[in-house]
């Protein structure tokens, strides 16, 4: 051994010569207070011991730890605080002995590798076909740190990550076409997080075609509503096939929605109007995929049984004077149906129509809580014959606080009269004397009101036998389609139309020196009295050829008979 290199040895502490300085007998101990060299919060401290010695005189010590055999700046104590840069190193004490003849070293036992942030051994590595479809796969790579250490992952497609591509498998798309696709996986501990980056695949290639024939998934389905002039809506179930395949459509009819089923003739595409012919009749919707392999069709369940048109009541009867209703009665009518006031405040808001009934929504959003009553019912005749009421202490009501939309005893939406209320036109300039008929859906339960006409009124009174009507011609009156007569006096009119809901029809009324139409007015009077008006249409010329057409119109619609 040469000179040189023995003393290196010598100061290193290999050996104990027999040159000057102490003589080692047992070597130093270092040791962890925390019994692990985890860096943990707080860090372990080290201990060094400094070992058994003999020498000359008086022996002193001194102490120098190192990291991985190198010495770390001033960690000259015999305890020694972990610190980061000690992650993943091993650490040791060299003990220094001196004696009246000189020094000596001795080099402690290792501890380590300190476990800190996670170090990758190995990294992770991304495996797996490079083509669209094909799934890729990463390992995690193997990681030293201070446990735990948790594993995460993230796709990218040339450096950038790929949205929820965050497991360790990843099916490739079609917008890795072409691309370099890796993952970085990261490492995390209770100190920090480390990444590694797998190798690159790619560029990524399309996925091979293998042709296939088409093949539904489920059944398409139908949106909106089985009735004449309404359209239905076909949308399509999932399809697989190579080539993609084409979407045709054929809309069948049944009588009875489950079997006998028929083409409609030019009902090819994925909307389909109904008809006449439909009315009553079932409609569903075959799809079929298409492509060079082959087909495949799929039939959705029927539709309700397909519903009559909605029969607006002014296109098929038009000419009237005045008309008042809470269902639309006329396709070209575009305003609103009432104005309500309600009571909590007083604000008044027009409630229009939707799906050619009151919007029953928005009067119940806007009267919440409280009641609502009508100040102006439209006229839908194109006459601007708006019947209205501004006193509020006699508008009817069409809102209850608790019972929410006021409805007769069918059912229907009907404006509520007690005693005293009224909605009335002012001024009846431009509606002919000569032959009145008038029709509508009423409902009383009580003795007496006022239908038509002011100052000389048809109306009806219990009992009222010897009160003749006088001033309106020689009027005759139908109730639920059936002819009643002419009508002579109050007590006449009110047996034939007090009640239940009925459907009037009074014609021939000549009134003369009138000013006002009421639609409707109860008259004060000595008990409580309550009705229910929900339609209320005149017409200032005879009406005898359409009489029964009028009637089967409002009876389809309200069901009253």
């Amino acid at each position: 051994m040469k000179k040189a290199q023995y003393f290196y040895l010598l100061r290193r502490g290999f050996f104990s010569g027999g040159g000057r300085g102490p003589i080692n007998t047992s070597a130093p101990v270092i040791t962890s207070d925390s019994g692990n060299v985890n860096r943990e919060t707080p860090p372990p401290t080290l201990t060094s011991t400094t070992g058994t010695w003999t020498g000359t005189g008086t022996i002193t010590f001194a102490y120098q730890w190192q990291r991985d055999n190198v010495d770390i700046s001033g960690a000259t104590s015999s305890t020694y605080t972990l610190v980061a840069d000690d992650d993943n190193a091993n650490i040791l004490c060299v003990i220094t002995a001196t004696d009246d003849e000189g020094s000596r070293i001795k080099r402690s036992n290792t501890l380590g590798p300190v476990l800190g942030i996670p170090t990758a051994l190995v990294n992770p590595v991304a495996s797996g076909t490079p083509e669209v479809d094909q799934v890729l796969s990463t390992t995690d790579g193997t990681w030293q740190g201070l446990p735990e250490i948790t594993i995460t992952y993230q796709w990218r497609r040339d450096t950038v990550n790929i949205s929820g591509a965050t497991s360790n498998t990843y099916t490739l798309v079609s917008a890795d076409l072409n691309a370099l696709v890796d993952c970085q996986v990261t490492a995390t501990n209770s100190i920090r997080s480390v990444s590694a980056d797998t190798n690159d695949l790619g560029p990524i290639e399309a996925a091979p075609v293998i042709p296939a024939a088409p093949s539904i998934s489920g059944v398409p389905t139908i949106a909106g509503t089985a009735k004449v002039g309404e359209t239905l809506t076909a949308t399509a179930a999932s399809a697989t096939g190579e080539p993609t395949p084409t979407t045709s459509w054929q809309w069948e009819r049944s009588d009875n929605g489950a079997t006998g089923w028929s083409s409609i003739s030019g009902a090819t595409s994925n909307t389909y109007t109904a008809v006449s012919a439909d009315e009553s009749k079932y409609l569903r919707v075959v799809q079929t995929e298409t492509n060079t392999e082959g087909s495949d069709s799929a039939n959705s369940a029927a539709t309700a049984q397909v519903a009559a048109a909605f029969d607006y009541l002014l296109d098929d009867y038009s000419g009237a004077a005045a008309a008042y209703s809470l269902r639309l009665l006329d396709s070209t009518y575009t305003g609103n149906a009432i104005k309500v006031r309600r009571a909590s405040d007083n604000t008044e808001q027009d409630i229009s129509f939707v799906d050619n009934e009151l919007d029953t929504s928005s009067l119940e959003t806007f009267c919440s809580g409280t009641d609502g009553f009508v100040t102006t019912w439209y006229d839908q005749s194109g006459n601007t014959r708006n019947v209205i009421n501004s006193t509020a202490s006699t508008q009817p009501k069409i809102y209850d606080s608790t019972g929410g939309i006021t409805t007769n005893a069918n059912s229907n939406n009907a404006v509520q009269y007690t005693s005293g209320d009224f909605l009335r036109l002012t001024s009846v300039t431009g509606i002919s004397t000569t032959n009145v008929e008038a029709y509508g859906v009423f409902e009383n339960s009580h003795t007496r009101g006022v239908l038509f006409y002011s100052p000389n009124f048809v109306y009806f009174q219990s009992g009222d036998n010897s009160s003749a009507l006088s001033g309106v011609g020689s009027p005759s009156l139908r109730v639920n389609g059936v002819d009643e007569g002419s009508i002579t006096t109050r007590a006449n009119l009110y047996t034939d139309i007090n009640g239940g809901v009925k459907l009037f029809g009074v014609r021939d009324i000549v009134p003369t020196n009138y000013t006002e139409l009421n639609v409707l007015q109860f008259a004060s009077g000595l008990i409580p009295q309550i009705g229910f008006l929900a339609e209320y249409i005149v017409w200032d010329s005879s009406q005898s050829g359409n009489r029964t057409g009028i009637e089967t119109n409002i009876n389809d619609y309200y069901s009253i008979y």
